[in-house]
């Protein structure tokens, strides 16, 4: 896989900013009539888009997403982030410059963050990228609300913090 071009870093920063804009909050809240755990919005967004490994037309905005129906894990990651702070759940945007996109999530009772990957509907392992797609992460940052943060350590086999 290509590794992702620096730029994308401003460009992250600009799609974390957005996701947390109350206006996109909740026009995405009002799809739903209760509230929604972890497992039952991943289970609600598969049904909503379907993962595509072909040429797609690329979006960065929730409701865009949603209505093209198709995506890979950039789209995935957006709207899933989207979806848990239109329910209130503090969530942030992971980039691996390797070419990866996925979520944090914050657990208030174990004071962490837990990583999801939406596309690939796995709650709180970290190291299946490395140990399960024998990756080689390099740099790895969490997006939210246009702060950056390194969070390569976390992901990398060997490195916990």
């Amino acid at each position: 896989m290509p590794a992702v071009p620096k730029g994308s870093i401003r460009k992250y920063r600009r799609f974390s900013r957005k996701l947390a804009d109350p206006k996109v909050l909740a026009k995405l809240r009002s799809l739903f009539e209760t509230e929604y755990s972890l497992l039952e919005l991943l289970e609600w967004i598969h049904l909503k888009v379907k993962w595509s490994k072909g040429n797609i037309k690329r979006h960065n905005k929730p409701m865009e997403i949603l209505e093209y129906g198709k995506g890979k894990c950039g789209e995935f990651g957006i709207l899933f982030t989207a979806l848990c702070l239109a329910h209130k759940i503090r969530a942030r945007l992971i980039l691996d410059m390797s070419d990866h996109v996925w979520t944090e999530v914050w657990d208030r009772k174990e004071g962490r963050w837990v990583h999801v990957d939406p596309s690939e509907k796995r709650i709180d392992d970290p190291e299946m990228y490395e140990r399960d797609w024998k990756k080689k992460l390099k740099e790895i940052y969490a997006f939210e609300n246009g702060d950056k943060e390194n969070v390569t350590p976390r992901y990398k086999l060997g490195m916990k913090e």
